[in-house]
């Protein structure tokens, strides 16, 4: 008698519509949430984006996200200052998955897919100072090393 040890695996159908958001935590505590319900979905500071942020250091149209194939992509526009996810600027595109921070001038986002990460912290996302400029820095400015003293 012969046995057939058969095993079989169930492909998950595609989901259509991921539930995206970007959380900001304000200085006082408080969150704020922005809702990624578009397949694609521009952020800047121009009347025509879709997620506005009225900040001279945000390019009237600074970023694109796109929910593709179960997948959460950030396409920097060519603004001025960058896009950055945890820390790495974005040359073309990213992909972008739940807990990962995206930096848009001063302001530090975490993504949440599906709800995870369940808890965020102000370590996770905040209201960051600009970042210095060391090609206008003055030697005094400046130790041996090239980095800022202060």
């Amino acid at each position: 008698m012969l046995w057939y040890n058969i095993s079989c695996s169930i492909l998950q159908p595609e989901r259509e519509h991921m539930n995206i958001v970007l959380i900001l935590l304000k200085k006082d505590g408080n969150k704020k949430v922005f809702p990624i319900r578009n397949k694609a979905t521009i952020l800047g500071r121009g009347p025509d984006c879709d997620l506005r942020i009225p900040l001279p250091v945000v390019s009237r149209r600074h970023c694109q996200f796109s929910q593709e194939m179960n997948a959460l992509k950030i396409r920097d526009l060519s603004s001025s200052n960058g896009t950055f996810i945890n820390g790495n600027k974005i040359e073309n595109e990213a992909e972008a998955k739940a807990g990962d921070r995206i930096q848009v001038g001063p302001l530090m986002f975490t993504v949440q897919i599906d709800g995870l990460p369940a808890e965020i912290s102000s370590s996770d996302t905040a209201i960051l100072q600009p970042m210095p400029d060391p090609s206008k820095a003055d030697a005094e400015a400046m130790n041996r090393s090239g980095t800022f003293t202060g």
